[in-house]
């Protein structure tokens, strides 16, 4: 009797076993594979490209890969490819607008049918450029080219700076029929100047900006950033023809200047005043401050070359008229910076 009981058990499993065996619908389900499809990066700048990687499909399964931009209604088929032996496979795509990415496995005897999407985001590309006065002061007009691709004709675009608190609109327009819009705009308070355009989302591409434009403004008074610590300081700009003297970091007078002629040019570079002769005549007019060698600021008996130009008719001096050489000889001591600035 007791063996009769340890019995049943095997033999009922025995039995479940033969029943499984001879009755096809009773076989396992098919497994379902876990597929996992990503995006390498998932958002990108138009014209770049994305890595699509599927895994978890099973080892040699035909893989396809889908696609659905923006605006339309179906997916489109962009690839296929058979799965490696870790069943996983890539490809790599430039969508030239956002999209949804879908990537499917056919079922077989095995494993049922499966399928995993992601989500790839395009930006569109913002060109920044801009054109600026050297230096450039306050109040004086930046002009700024903006180009966007794919082309966004009338869309609205608009340029930012750089705050404390974050970005700061300060200029908004719309593109013209090229995607591109050039505007003018005058620089604001002294400092660093950072400025992008940027754009919002629309229904093709995500919310961008351009790479970041950076200038340093100068004050109306301190136009080229002369440091404070100077007591006087004289400034040559040797491109406007224009001599700025400063004391303590502001500009107190400008001066018209001639400078050296082709193939005697004024040196450029920074020196000091090392000798004042204060009895001169002729073409040095009533004084001169040598800076370096011969090199001199000094007055002149030429005074209408200084309603010219360009006024580069010297040996390589900074001719003053003798009024001007007058005042700022009384004001300037021997060690004064000179700075020639291009």
């Amino acid at each position: 009797m007791n063996v009769r009981r340890r019995l049943m058990p095997v033999l009922s499993l025995l039995f479940l076993a033969a029943i499984a065996a001879g009755c096809p619908g009773a076989a396992l389900a098919a497994e379902q594979p876990s597929l996992v499809l990503t995006a390498s990066p998932t958002e990108i700048t138009s014209g770049a490209s994305t890595t699509l990687t599927v895994s978890g499909a099973p080892a040699g399964a035909l893989v396809t890969l889908s696609r659905r931009l923006a605006g339309d209604t179906d997916f489109k088929l962009v690839g296929s490819t058979r799965a490696d032996a870790a069943g996983t496979a890539a490809w790599t795509r430039t969508p030239p607008r956002s999209g949804v990415f879908r990537v499917e496995s056919a079922g077989d005897d095995v494993h049922e049918a499966a399928s995993a999407e992601v989500s790839v985001g395009v930006r569109p590309r913002i060109v920044l450029t801009a054109v600026a006065p050297k230096p450039l002061v306050q109040g004086r007009y930046v002009r700024y080219t903006v180009q966007v691709r794919p082309r966004h004709p009338g869309a609205p675009v608009w340029l930012a700076r750089r705050t404390a608190d974050g970005w700061e609109p300060f200029k908004r327009f719309r593109l013209n029929g090229d995607s591109r819009r050039t505007v003018r705009v005058a620089a604001a308070k002294p400092g660093q100047l950072v400025v992008r355009a940027e754009m919002a989302a629309d229904a093709d591409h995500l919310a961008w900006h351009s790479r970041l434009w950076r200038v340093k403004v100068f004050s109306k008074r301190n136009p080229y950033g002369v440091p404070s610590r100077y007591p006087h300081l004289i400034l040559v700009d040797l491109s406007q023809y224009k001599l700025y003297y400063h004391e303590r970091g502001n500009v107190v007078r400008v001066f018209k200047c001639v400078l050296g002629r082709p193939g005697l040019p004024t040196p450029r570079g920074r020196f000091r005043i090392y000798a004042k002769d204060p009895r001169m005549s002729g073409p040095y007019g009533p004084h001169r401050m040598r800076y370096l060698g011969l090199f001199a600021i000094h007055g002149t008996n030429e005074p209408w070359l200084l309603d010219r130009f360009p006024r580069n008719y010297s040996h390589g001096c900074t001719r003053l008229s003798n009024a001007d050489i007058v005042w700022l000889y009384k004001r300037v001591p021997v060690g004064t910076p000179v700075w020639n600035v291009p």
